[in-house]
């Protein structure tokens, strides 16, 4: 039968994680810290569990706070909790966008490079160290943008070539406040609605996965790959003119998508469009010679024009 102090424990580490689970953060973080004097040994399961809930209810605590502009609050909790986790990426991105909003743009650059320190492919903080350098007159920010862009594709949309204009003309104000739209951008729900669609193609629901990357590219209509998958999906259900629509948007998008060439090239062959294949075919192998499934299909349609052409002499 476990002792006095080791039941102890339990109650605050059990009442901790109810509390928590409720939303009330303030209240579990104080469970939590009795379970920290209780135990002294660094190792121990409990231990270990607290510091981390208690990490993350600070963290929800400074997340609530900044939602409501109230960044003295915020900033407070978001220090306590990189207190127990000063590894931990988002924590300094949210402190730098604390300092970012109040225009405490030394604060902001460090915090930025401190959480790219820990994660250098955190995207949004790169576009955010990038903004933030704009903002003090740092061209090299337009570097740390590129950067986040080429990380994050679903951020290259027409705001972001907008705000590329803006900098060009010099009106950096404009361009700032156009790249805080791009940087806001959802790309965890983009995210999500790809791999939902990946995988409802890989069990061949085509409509259903057609609609995740149709939600998908509502959102970020400028996405090559969205654009792709979701051609293919209409490939897959012979739509033949939504396929070569979305394969033409996603090669306006990047030009060198050989995939979505060869698959253009195969709907305007299934459209009786066969010169136009031909074309496209032709297209990949000038810009990649060695492409297999290119060479392979253009043998095919040559061959069968081939004969085509045989049986109509006689």
């Amino acid at each position: 039968m476990p002792g006095t102090a080791e039941v102890s424990k339990n109650e605050h580490y059990n009442r901790g994680i109810a509390l928590y689970d409720r939303g009330l953060y303030t209240e579990a973080i104080a469970e939590f810290e009795q379970v920290l004097k209780s135990v002294s040994q660094d190792d121990a399961p409990e231990r270990k569990l607290a510091t981390f809930h208690m990490c993350e209810a600070y963290a929800n605590l400074g997340l609530a706070h900044l939602r409501r502009n109230m960044y003295h609050r915020a900033e407070e909790e978001l220090k306590f909790a990189l207190m127990i986790h000063p590894q931990y990426a988002d924590l300094h991105y949210y402190l730098g966008i604390i300092y970012y909003r109040q225009e405490g743009y030394d604060g902001a650059e460090k915090r930025f490079q401190e959480a790219l320190a820990v994660n250098p492919m955190f995207a949004r903080a790169l576009m955010y160290l990038g903004i933030t350098r704009l903002t003090m007159g740092n061209e090299d920010g337009l570097a740390n943008i590129a950067e986040a862009v080429a990380i994050e594709p679903a951020y290259d949309d027409d705001k972001y070539k907008r705000a590329l204009a803006l900098c060009d003309d010099g009106d950096t104000e404009q361009a700032r406040q156009l790249l805080e739209e791009v940087a806001e951008t959802d790309v965890d729900h983009i995210g999500y609605l790809l791999e939902r669609g990946l995988k409802l193609m890989s069990e061949e629901e085509y409509p259903k996965a057609a609609t995740a990357f149709q939600h998908a590219v509502a959102i970020c209509p400028h996405y090559a790959d969205l654009r792709h998958y979701l051609g293919l999906c209409y490939m897959h259900q012979d739509m033949i003119q939504e396929a070569v629509g979305q394969f033409k948007k996603a090669l306006e998008i990047n030009p060198g998508f050989f995939a979505a060439r060869v698959n253009l090239a195969t709907m305007y062959y299934r459209g009786g469009m066969t010169d136009l294949a031909v074309e496209e075919l032709d297209r990949v192998l000038c810009l990649s010679p060695n492409n297999p499934e290119a060479a392979r299909i253009l043998s095919e349609l040559r061959g069968r024009d081939s004969t085509s052409k045989s049986r109509t002499k006689r």
